[in-house]
């Protein structure tokens, strides 16, 4: 289970009180309901906004967020409350549409009538040797007047096919979200099929769609949200059948990952009166930034945002301080494919804590700030999850992990140990604090996992196979 909280205090204010709103009303692990707002935020933004990092380099601000929890801990109930307002938007869109594609099916048949009256007297006219150039014209300005299909606004996806959702992004409408509370029949469907297309669309590269009885099709400038909840178990059977694929090709790297805390035993009613102040402000601010995209439908208007000059060189530092963890005894050495993926992620979450609070400037910095603490987070609960000493086995409390990164270490470097200095500089994040360090080294010590010896003043730890 995750082992330190996720750190809400770090959001702007009209994301933080919403998620402390929604903890209060359910009682749900903090870290599961900031995800259900990340993906919230991300799929209502992604088609508004692109974020401009160093040099130029311009990404989609789209987030892949992918929640582990068992059956009770309220997963569909955080879901309804953020998405409430979102799903009642594609309730309207869907019924609307289909007036809509009513009235465009009744054009469309008088439009072929006409087209075919029209000619059939061009035919007569043709054979007749007459004049054909007012029956011509005529045909002209009825192909230029032809009834255009209604666009299908829809903002989710729930178990489609990827063949639907590359259909779908050919259209005019061009983004979307893979949306579940219970995302086991994603998992164990079609939807995650083709993962190299999934992660073409975390890029915003453009995807060519070939079928064999029509022409080519060109996926462009689309943008897609993945915020998906699953229980552990789904998600182990999926790791043994696809997990090694899954890492390989690079999905994994670009997901934010976790398993929070379990808070079922501990949900207690104190008081009946709970306060709804805040959420209606988060819903107002999701409906302001889809209606926004609606009307700029089409016209490619997505808001470019760059970081400030403060901003930008917080960026770099974080992404030289990754660069630097990726070295063989870094904290990040042994999952340096997430790690690449790290200041993007980082980038994309300032930016959407920037502007969902209503900013269109460039990037403060406190808007980075808060979103290295929540990359930090999330790379913390990479590192447990999938620990490489372990393969695909979860990790279970801070000194497994503590004793796992030693064991890697160890397992590099002849002779086979590493001084108690070098954990504090090199080892996980936070447990670089010695007397955080001291706690989890008389545990493992105890536990007769390592082995301690001096040298001089130095001290010496060694992992027991």
């Amino acid at each position: 289970m995750s082992t330190h909280p996720f750190p809400v205090h770090v959001f702007p204010s009209l994301i933080r009180n919403a998620i402390y709103e929604v903890e209060r009303q359910t009682q749900a692990p903090l870290s599961l309901i900031s995800a259900s707002a990340l993906g919230a935020i991300s799929l209502v933004c992604q088609n508004r906004i692109d974020v401009c990092r160093l040099n130029g380099l311009c990404s989609p601000v789209s987030l892949f967020l992918l929640t582990l929890a068992e059956s009770g801990e309220r997963k569909s109930t955080v879901d309804k409350i953020f998405m409430k307002p979102l799903y009642q938007q594609e309730k309207i869109w869907f019924e609307k549409h289909s007036q809509d594609l009513q009235l465009w099916m009744n054009d469309k048949a008088a439009f072929i009538i006409k087209t075919k009256a029209l000619e059939s007297k061009l035919k007569s006219d043709t054979r007749r040797n007459k004049d054909c150039s007012i029956t011509n014209e005529q045909l002209r300005f009825l192909f230029e007047t032809k009834p255009k299909e209604p666009v299908r606004y829809r903002l989710m996806f729930n178990d489609a096919t990827p063949a639907a959702i590359k259909d779908y992004l050919c259209g005019e409408w061009k983004s979307v979200g893979i949306m579940s509370d219970e995302a086991g029949t994603i998992f164990n469907g079609h939807t995650l099929n083709e993962l190299p297309f999934i992660n073409k669309m975390w890029d915003g590269s453009n995807f060519s769609v070939d079928r064999k009885n029509s022409p080519e099709r060109l996926i462009h400038d689309a943008r897609m949200t993945l915020s998906m909840m699953i229980q552990p178990t789904v998600f182990h059977k999926y790791i043994e059948r696809k997990g090694e694929m899954a890492k390989g090709i690079g999905f994994f790297a670009r997901c934010l990952i976790c398993q929070p805390d379990s808070r079922q035993g501990f949900r207690q009613i104190t008081s009946p009166v709970i306060s709804s102040e805040h959420l209606p402000v988060f819903h107002s601010r999701l409906l302001e930034i889809v209606n926004d995209s609606i009307i700029r439908n089409g016209k490619g208007e997505r808001m470019i945002l760059r970081l400030s000059p403060q901003a930008e060189q917080l960026w770099i530092s974080f992404y030289n301080r990754t660069e630097s963890e990726m070295s063989e005894i870094g904290y990040l050495s042994n999952m340096k494919d997430y790690a690449s993926k790290m200041a993007e992620n980082m980038a994309r979450i300032a930016a959407l804590l920037h502007y969902f609070e209503g900013r269109n400037e460039d990037i403060s910095i406190k808007a980075v700030e808060a979103a290295i603490q929540i990359s930090a987070w999330y790379v913390d609960e990479y590192k447990r999850l999938f620990s490489k000493a372990s393969g695909f086995t979860l990790v279970n409390n801070e000194s497994d992990e503590l004793y796992s990164w030693i064991k890697n270490y160890c397992a590099s470097t002849f002779p086979p140990h590493i001084s108690k200095t070098k954990i504090l500089q090199y080892g996980p994040y936070r447990f670089r604090n010695k007397i955080k360090m001291d706690e989890l080294l008389n545990i493992l010590l105890i536990n007769q996992r390592i082995v301690v010896t001096h040298f001089g003043k130095t001290l010496y730890i060694q992992s027991v196979q």
